[in-house]
């Protein structure tokens, strides 16, 4: 009964990694941690809990094709081909420089050159599940550090070919460079192809299979988009990660990419918990400490010659040494493709026995310090970059005060939010600057005409040129919460009297926004929510005046109306009418309206809204089309017909609410 062993297997596994991950917290450790933790417990070296290891690491690539196949999802092939410069000359840079750094530094413990390249090749490569995974967690993969790192890391899977391949060529192999051209093109043209099929066949089989309305074929269907691709690409050499990238950006360029991403976050999630305790399960606990030196020099010298190898081209792009800190030591660990690597340098005699298992060790206590090393990158970023440092290749930088408007807007950040905030500003004729921390967009964005400087916003020196102790009003529109926080604290200090409008992604980062000095948190889930409630509580007829008041003490942080639900009407619906030009609204008569005890004629609502009273909707009861001595009570419901801008004088005239002049969303 094999199959019930593997069962009790993935049973110990998720049952202890969900107890190491509630252990620690407390501690306030990455969930990753336990998971590792976990794995160096239940595996062979450790209480040999798991009886077969080799089927649970079997389901762990799985977790591992499903994480980038969500986050192929969550990019475009427009983004993507808009970060070329990023994944050829920081990803380039990157491999070559720590090949380079790491063959001469293991020309100290071997003899052959050709050794000490192979070492290089082995810590060239990242671990692309660790570092996206750590990122998301902490909401960075759209901000500039998550886009380089990404751009880092599929070129890194690019190179998995070339590396393979040339394993056999520095053990010299006989008949080795024999198909190294052949295999070179079929990856090329499995990339080809997946691509071309993203843009021409993928989103037409995804429509077809929508309007069968069965969620199990569209869920079977993503199986094989995701699982297809990327054994297509591991037949043509290169990783299941990258081929399972490529499958999420296919479905990307689809309109039902986000309910394709929400039927594959739960199976990524459970599988990629495989990954990391597959991954602890590798690390031999008693090696460890009979080596403890030699793991502990190769570890050192792997993390200072990768976060400067991956660091060092980032600044070259003009990045501040913010996001080059972060990338660099976020970058910094020896990904799980070095094990498939260091095993075939071990048939070819790259490798001893003892220099496998060390750079084993190694390889594991890197993955293990990746959340560490991302917490001292951010650290050591935020302090460097209040330093007055000029990136090599940035943009000009901000003009100096003179130039600069009075009284004007500094928009933080020129992604969609920082862009339809601009628009805005520019139809209004109010002076504004922009801000951004992409030197590409950037350029793209100044020669459109935009008033756009290159710097970063967690500089004080940055805003101070900027005219922060002149502006009116600050907008933080950019999607990395640390940046946001320093950025806010930053402005209340240089100028208290700023109006200071962030926004955030989550409802929970509101209250320490607001204390840091920000005067309005716009929480990305929250007004989401908003709009959803409203867009279905008009569908019910629920009186506008109600769903604005709603609204408001809600973002007022009050619940009174959930609190009292008598202020909600009776709930009808108005299906079937369809009135082209005119549209139909209710407003609730409140005891401070004006309405109260006067009649209809005099308020004469016709003469000076346009608006029609159709009915009134009192104790249960419907009065139909009341005449001019009709006399509103508190609680009445009238039902208002007009066009949209009637309806909006009809609302302000019947209601003394403040709230009555706010939109919801």
């Amino acid at each position: 009964m094999q199959h019930l062993d593997f069962l009790g297997d993935l049973l110990v596994v998720f049952f202890v990694g969900g107890l190491v991950i509630y252990a620690v917290r407390p501690l306030k450790l990455p969930p990753i941690i336990g998971l590792l933790v976990a794995g160096a417990l239940l595996g062979p070296h450790g209480l040999s809990l798991v009886s077969n290891a080799e089927r649970v690491e079997g389901l762990a690539e799985l977790g591992v094709v499903l994480l980038l196949f969500t986050i192929g999802i969550e990019f475009s092939l427009a983004s993507l081909l808009g970060m070329w410069k990023v994944v050829l000359g920081a990803g380039g840079a990157q491999v070559v420089l720590t090949i380079a750094g790491g063959a001469t530094a293991a020309m100290w413990f071997v003899d052959d050159w050709r050794k000490g390249v192979f070492f290089g090749f082995l810590a060239a490569l990242s671990s692309t599940a660790i570092v996206l995974r750590l990122l998301g967690q902490r909401g960075e993969l759209g901000t500039p550090q998550g886009r380089v790192a990404l751009g880092i890391l599929l070129f890194q899977d690019l190179c998995v070919v070339p590396l393979v391949l040339l394993a056999p060529l520095l053990a010299g192999a006989e008949g080795a460079s024999a198909g190294v051209g052949k295999t070179l093109l079929l990856a090329v043209a499995v990339v080809v192809g997946v691509v071309v099929a993203a843009r021409t066949i993928v989103p037409m089989v995804l429509e077809r299979v929508v309007r069968a309305r069965s969620r199990e074929l569209f869920l079977t269907l993503l199986v094989v988009l995701c699982l297809g691709t990327a054994w297509l690409t591991s037949l043509a050499g290169l990783s299941l990660a990258l081929g399972a990238f490529l499958a999420g950006l296919a479905v990307s360029e689809s309109e039902y990419a986000h309910q394709a991403l929400a039927e594959s976050i739960p199976f990524r999630d459970a599988f990629g918990s495989l990954f990391f305790v597959s991954i602890g399960m590798l690390l031999d606990v008693r090696f460890l400490v009979d080596n403890v030196l030699v793991v502990a020099a190769i570890t050192l010298g792997v993390i200072v010659i990768k976060t400067i190898a991956a660091g060092l081209p980032t600044l070259l792009l003009g990045y501040p040494l913010r996001v080059a800190a972060v990338v660099g030591f976020g970058l910094a660990q020896v990904g799980e493709f070095s094990f498939v690597l260091s095993h075939a340098g071990r048939e070819l005699g790259l490798l001893t026995a003892p220099q496998y298992q060390a750079l084993l060790a190694a390889t594991v206590v890197t993955m293990m310090l990746t959340p560490g090393l991302l917490w001292v990158g951010d650290t050591a970023g935020r302090r460097l970059g209040a330093k007055r440092f000029v990136p090599w290749g940035a943009v000009e930088q901000a003009p100096s005060e003179h130039v600069l408007p009075e009284d004007h807007v500094i928009v933080v950040g020129y992604g969609v939010n920082g862009h339809n905030v601009c628009r805005a500003l520019r139809a209004t004729s109010i002076p504004y600057v922009v801000l951004e921390l992409n030197p590409e967009t950037v350029r793209a964005a100044r020669e459109a005409g935009e008033p756009i400087y290159y710097g970063d916003s967690t500089r004080a020196a940055m805003l101070e040129h900027l005219g922060i102790n002149r502006a009116r009003v600050l907008v933080c529109a950019i999607s990395d919460a640390a940046a946001t926080r320093q950025t806010t604290s930053i402005a209340r200090a240089a100028n208290p009297k700023v109006h200071i409008i962030v926004r955030t992604r989550f409802v929970a980062e509101v209250e320490e926004l607001r204390r840091l000095g920000a005067d309005e948190v716009i929480p990305e889930e929250f007004e989401t929510s908003v709009e959803i409630f409203s867009r279905a509580l008009d569908q019910f007829s629920v009186p506008r005046n109600v769903v604005l008041d709603f609204v408001g003490q809600l973002r007022e942080g009050t619940y009174e109306m959930l609190r009292n639900p008598t202020m909600l009407v009776e709930r009808r619906s108005s299906d079937g009418l369809v009135l082209p030009g005119v549209e139909v609204q209710t407003v609730r008569v409140r005891s401070d309206a004006p309405a109260v005890g006067r009649s209809l004629g005099d308020l004469d609502l016709r003469s000076k809204t346009g608006a029609t009273v159709a009915a009134v909707y009192r104790g249960g009861k419907t009065l139909g089309s009341p005449g001019a001595d009709f006399r509103f009570e508190e609680n009445d419901v009238i039902v208002v017909i007009g066009d949209h801008r009637q309806l909006d004088e009809a609302l302000v005239t019947l209601s003394s609410s403040p709230q009555s002049s706010r939109s919801p969303g």
